[in-house]
């Protein structure tokens, strides 16, 4: 088993919540709690390297090399 390291983001619209990664794009996930989201984007995520190994496709590499969530007061 080879293992795969990419950034995912996960928004708020409405009652519904979006992960994607910017690194694998057209892959998204989506539900109504930020689990069931990253579920849902990590069985994209198998789907997406599976598929590109399968078709010996290179896959995309990680760009971030860092993030951070800060808080500024202004």
């Amino acid at each position: 088993m080879k293992y795969y390291t990419y950034p995912i983001k996960i928004e708020r619209e409405g009652k519904k919540f979006y992960a994607y990664s910017e690194d694998l794009p057209g892959v998204y996930g989506i539900g109504k709690t930020i689990e069931e989201a990253k579920t849902s984007i990590f069985a994209a995520m198998r789907i997406y390297i599976r598929e590109s190994r399968a078709r010996r496709k290179p896959l995309p590499r990680s760009r971030t090399v860092y993030s951070e969530t800060v808080s500024i007061a202004v």
